[in-house]
């Protein structure tokens, strides 16, 4: 979460976006959440379209207004397909450890804390009935399905990015689904996405943010969550 005075970083396995206090800003109880004055800004695709209109240099549009259109359909489609689809291997490596250690007591306290039907449904699979390894073959193929419609996308434009020669928000939307494909595929990416990907993970941002494994982070704030519960 980030606030006008800086960054909150919240851990999820200890379920701190499901305190009261955090409710409060996002009802919801998910992340991410942007504060400016008087106003809580949830739902990251929304909120990179804040910050491009917030701080409008360099723009993270195209300039056709029809491509604005398809990078919203874009994102939409991160949102609607890839996100339920990578939950699937995500949330079985870092939230089902932690979750199936539960008393059906304990299970039903955390689950009253969770505002969202659809969240309450991921955790209670994750602590009784988590996904298959089919269901997470599956999600994976959705994934590697992007990497190829992100090929589509360098290929019609004919830039380095895809949208062309200036980097835009759907470069940035589906790179959090890219690394965690890679991760699970290695090597798989069609050739002209690998590249793009090279260029995108040789950006001054990207090696700032220092985006570690999935793996390595979740098993640390795994270890972290369940030796709270000792």
């Amino acid at each position: 979460m980030s606030t006008e005075s800086g960054e909150v970083q919240l851990e999820l396995l200890r379920f701190q976006h499901h305190s009261d206090w955090y409710k409060a800003l996002n009802p919801d109880g998910i992340v991410p959440c942007l504060t400016v004055p008087d106003r809580a800004l949830v739902e990251s695709n929304l909120i990179n379209e804040f910050l491009d209109e917030w701080v409008p240099q360099p723009p993270l549009m195209p300039d056709d207004p029809a491509d604005h259109h398809e990078v919203r359909r874009l994102c939409k489609y991160v949102d609607d397909v890839c996100l339920p689809a990578v939950q699937k291997p995500n949330w079985s490596r870092s939230m089902q450890p932690v979750a199936e250690k539960w008393s059906d007591e304990e299970l039903e306290l955390r689950l009253a804390a969770i505002p969202s039907e659809g969240r309450r449904a991921l955790w209670r699979r994750m602590a009784r009935d988590p996904f298959t390894r089919e269901e997470i073959d599956a999600g994976l193929d959705v994934l590697e399905d992007l990497t190829r419609r992100i090929k589509t996308y360098l290929q019609a434009s004919g830039g380095q990015w895809l949208f062309g020669e200036r980097l835009t928000l759907a470069d940035i939307t589906v790179a959090p689904y890219v690394v965690r494909f890679e991760e699970e595929r290695p090597g798989r990416m069609p050739p002209v996405t690998h590249e793009w990907w090279s260029r995108f993970t040789s950006r001054p941002a990207w090696r700032a943010a220092e985006i570690g494994r999935y793996e390595d982070d979740t098993a640390r704030s795994a270890r972290e969550a369940m030796a709270d519960q000792t």
